[in-house]
């Protein structure tokens, strides 16, 4: 088991042992407020999560879309992401901020900054992406739950910071996860530099009502083989792009999972 996810369970654990029961606008949770994740894609170990079976196809799928300014339903099904539904309207579109933002912030493209800073001047302070536009945000299909990204290269590593208002702890983060290593991946690859570090800041980490025994469960698996050598061996992956590539230009298959062992599917309901 990589260090990450051990980190991840004690987040889940600790959520469940003293987190505060809440009426929120879609569902009863228990939350804690204000944490913080390490995540490390160093030596090509990728953090997917063990103790239950995860599809990181559809999350690959769901950046590739993002990156290339997504407006319907059909932009994410078409690289394989399949769970953007219950935010479309009766005819498929979608307004989000996600991505679109990204390439267009009131008539800045943030994108195109990152990548002249990353090329020019590597140290500089301001290698931020961010989508949170508070104004027509009740427009939105979905307002942004991670919403601002940094960047920052050390000695040939680029690292990442990533922060989130809203953390649906058991489905949502194990795919923000994924999401946000694909990113430094292939963020990385384009200008030839190591995939390093991200930092998670956590804001209302919360375990919806109908999710609790499924976070019970995936304790259980977690620990139940806590000194299995053979399940502590970490997933590893290939990066198939070309070195320099656009990292704009990502599909799914650019990244290619090996040695993933874990515990079956757990059934959790995706809450919108």
């Amino acid at each position: 088991m990589q260090k990450f996810e051990e980190d991840y369970a004690a987040l889940v654990a600790n959520v469940l042992m003293v987190g505060q029961k809440r009426e929120t606008r879609n569902a009863t949770t228990t939350a804690l407020f204000g944490k913080m994740l390490k995540v490390s894609v160093r030596n090509n170990f990728f953090p997917v999560l063990q103790g239950r079976k995860m599809f990181t196809k559809g999350v690959f799928g769901e950046f590739a879309a993002m990156i290339r300014k997504p407006t319907c339903l059909e932009d994410f099904e078409k690289w394989g992401c399949n769970y953007w539904k219950k935010w479309a309207d009766a005819d498929g579109k979608l307004n989000l901020d996600y991505g679109n933002t990204w390439f267009d912030f009131n008539g800045v493209d943030q994108v195109a900054q990152l990548k002249d800073k990353l090329a020019n001047n590597p140290t500089d302070r301001r290698m931020i992406i961010s989508s949170w536009k508070p104004d027509g945000m009740e427009d939105l299909s979905l307002p942004c739950c991670h919403h601002t990204y940094q960047f920052y290269v050390d000695n040939g590593e680029l690292h990442m910071s990533w922060s989130q208002r809203s953390v649906d702890v058991m489905i949502g983060l194990p795919s923000d996860i994924v999401f946000a290593a694909a990113w430094l991946i292939s963020l990385a690859r384009e200008f030839k530099l190591k995939p390093g570090e991200i930092t998670m800041f956590l804001g209302d980490c919360h375990i919806y009502e109908q999710h609790l025994a499924g976070a019970r469960q995936y304790l259980e698996n977690v620990y139940a083989d806590a000194e299995d050598e053979e399940y502590l061996k970490p997933a590893t992956y290939v990066n198939t792009a070309e070195v320099g590539s656009d990292f704009c230009n990502f599909v799914p298959s650019d990244i290619v999972l090996s040695k993933y062992k874990s515990y079956p599917k757990i059934e959790l309901e995706l809450i919108a």
